[in-house]
């Protein structure tokens, strides 16, 4: 599923609007995204845990700069399978 606008508080209702299509999909596509804030990264979270429900796994593609450091930071990047890390780091500071 391809992810189009950013992934923070101000955008959360459309997504939310749409959630019972995105969670149905095994992977989203973070390419366009841009931004995500902490916010984005709960409803990503919520994702991952309505497929892990079914035994099923979220694959995130291109996630932004910014995932990384938060989904460190909450401890939550295991829930997810991750690809094209631009920088090949999890934390930014390499």
């Amino acid at each position: 599923m391809k992810l189009n606008r950013a992934l923070v508080k101000e955008e959360l209702p459309a997504y939310w609007a749409e959630r019972r299509r995105l969670f149905a999909s095994e992977r989203a596509d973070l390419g366009e995204v841009g931004q995500l804030d902490s916010v984005g990264l709960a409803f990503l979270v919520q994702w991952s845990q309505a497929l892990a429900e079914s035994g099923r796994q979220l694959r995130l593609d291109s996630p932004p700069a910014t995932f990384y450091p938060l989904a460190d930071l909450y401890g939550v990047s295991s829930l997810f399978q991750l690809t094209d890390n631009p920088s090949g780091s999890h934390n930014g500071s390499e």
